[in-house]
């Protein structure tokens, strides 16, 4: 079916017309890698976790009882501390630490 054919028996919008276009452009040898490419990207674009499921994993991830990542994060904790004492403004600091106090009033872990 050629491509005027399809677009006029089923009316398309300009986009998908547009990738229609480009898919018969590709040689056909090529069309299963293609359409693995855009199953890919639609699984990357659709399937972003949610900031609650990211707020979820670090917290997660931050009361985990295992030793040795409780030692990394407190090096990289101090770390971080450490860069914002040297780099950053004092009134980031001051706005960033009261961030941090208020946090851990209302939700205490150790770290």
């Amino acid at each position: 079916m050629s491509e005027q054919n399809l677009i006029n028996k089923h009316p398309l919008s300009e986009p998908i017309a547009d990738l229609l276009r480009e898919i018969q452009q590709t040689p056909e040898e090529y069309w299963p890698n293609l359409l693995q490419m855009i199953r890919l990207f639609r699984e990357t674009v659709t399937m972003k976790p949610t900031s609650s499921d990211a707020w979820k994993k670090a917290i997660d991830e931050i009361n985990n009882p295992d030793p040795e990542k409780q030692v990394a994060r407190q090096k990289a904790l101090s770390e971080l501390l450490r860069k914002w004492e040297e780099e950053g403004d004092e009134q980031e600091q001051t706005e960033t630490a009261e961030i941090l106090r208020k946090a851990l009033e209302e939700n205490p872990i150790s770290i």
